[in-house]
């Protein structure tokens, strides 16, 4: 049996190789008026020239194409060249007359859905579902198995530097947003050994973070937790992830890869490893001042990110200033078996993790000196005394790798539907 097929990377060469249609039926989006009755056609973000049939080729027709309103044609794709079925409808405003401005986070949330249909952005998110397969790829061959993750927590994280959980209520209860799957994580670790989430968070953060360009209220953590590991390996595997992911998008994006950031440069692991307190004498240095008992500001974490040059992992965190699920250090019992992954050119934290506190006592512990009501945890303090394997894990967030390996400046950019700080109203 013989099949016609559409090869996207007829037109775009070297992007989503193997991805075709055959003999299928889609609809494309007139985005322009090339000569007589050949158009320009977006068909999955894939800009191909069209000949209307003459039937359909009428003055009519034309003028509202070159007034700027979209027109959406039902097309065959049957060979190299679409099939123009019929049209199937119009627009009533001319898209021309909107201008994308990543810059006014606010008109760029309120109109996302309209981005989308441009080249750039268009692009963008093809490339991050390269990306997300390529991790997943590559967690697969480690022998991790992706679950669903979980939406409506009873508690989640208390760690959130600053930001505020969201609450809602379902027959009368309280139930928390997922801003971490951490606990989620550690028990499904202790089932299955290796596990990771896709796993959208929200969390409430200042307003003022979106001066960051880097910070998003409803974001995508690639999550993984892995029974039985140390801080080594863990770490081995982000930077594993990271450098892996990297060659393989820059070989099968490398269109987009060399349109939006042609000096990407993928790091060879290992990275190296700086202290809590090494990073902030680095900081100080250059006239910041930052607490010892807190993690670094966003201000201070830029600089090092800058500063640096490469990708460095920041380890050794002050037990005060972080969540009650990291295991002591050994040696420094005041400092955490936990990490960032900190990447250059002021972009700054992708991963964050570290070893897991599993004990029982300690769980409480921490959980009163951090002054958390305990009946809120009081499910996983029941998983505790069942037992919970020691395990250790991290999150690397999906829409900052994008940001980083296309070299947007705003990290809205990176997703479909932002939601920035202090932005409202934004589908």
């Amino acid at each position: 049996m013989v099949y016609s097929c559409f090869i996207f990377n007829t037109y775009i060469p070297s992007l989503f190789q193997g991805l075709v249609y055959c003999l299928s039926v889609v609809v494309g989006r007139v985005v322009g008026f090339v000569d007589g009755c050949l158009v320009k056609v977006s068909v999955g973000g894939f800009l191909v020239d069209v000949e209307l049939s003459s039937s359909l080729c009428s003055d009519g027709l034309l003028r509202i194409i070159k007034s700027g309103r979209e027109v959406f044609l039902k097309l065959l794709v049957e060979g190299a060249t679409p099939k123009v079925l019929g049209v199937v409808g119009a627009g009533d405003i001319p898209l021309k007359n909107f201008d994308v401005d990543a810059s006014k986070p606010d008109v760029f949330a309120r109109y996302s859905w309209l981005w989308l249909r441009t080249p750039k952005y268009s692009k963008i998110i093809r490339f991050q579902h390269i990306l997300l397969k390529s991790l997943r790829r590559i967690l697969d061959s480690e022998g991790f198995v992706e679950l669903l993750p979980p939406v409506l927590n009873l508690a989640s994280d208390p760690g959130l530097r600053g930001a505020k959980k969201v609450a809602v209520s379902v027959y009368g209860s309280t139930y928390e947003l997922c801003s971490s799957t951490i606990m989620y994580k550690q028990l499904a670790a202790t089932a299955l050994g290796k596990m990771y989430f896709v796993a959208r968070n929200v969390r409430e953060e200042p307003v003022e973070n979106v001066k960051t360009g880097r910070h998003l209220i409803e974001f995508t953590q690639l999550d993984l937790e892995w029974a039985g590991a140390s801080m080594n390996e863990i770490m081995s595997l982000g930077e594993k992830l990271v450098y892996e992911s990297c060659l393989e998008v820059s070989e099968r994006a490398g269109d987009i890869i060399e349109e939006f950031n042609p000096r990407l440069k993928c790091f060879k692991p290992p990275y190296e490893k700086i202290t809590f307190s090494e990073a902030l004498n680095i900081v100080r240095e250059a006239g910041m001042r930052v607490s010892d008992s807190r993690e670094l500001p966003q201000e201070a974490e830029e600089l090092l990110s800058v500063k640096v040059g490469k990708p460095i992992w920041l380890i050794k965190f002050p037990t005060s200033g972080r969540g009650f699920y990291y295991m002591p250090d050994e040696i420094e019992p005041d400092k955490n078996q936990d990490f960032n992954l900190i990447m250059p050119e002021g972009y700054g934290e992708l991963i964050d993790g570290g070893v897991r506190e599993f004990r029982y006592e300690r769980i409480m512990q921490r959980l009163k000196e951090l002054g958390e009501d305990l009946s809120k945890y009081s499910w996983f303090l029941e998983a505790a005394r069942f037992g919970i394997a020691p395990t250790a894990g991290f999150g690397l967030g999906v829409e900052r790798y994008t940001r980083y390996l296309l070299n947007l400046k705003y990290i809205w950019e990176a997703v479909p539907f932002p939601k920035p700080p202090g932005v409202v109203n934004a589908p």
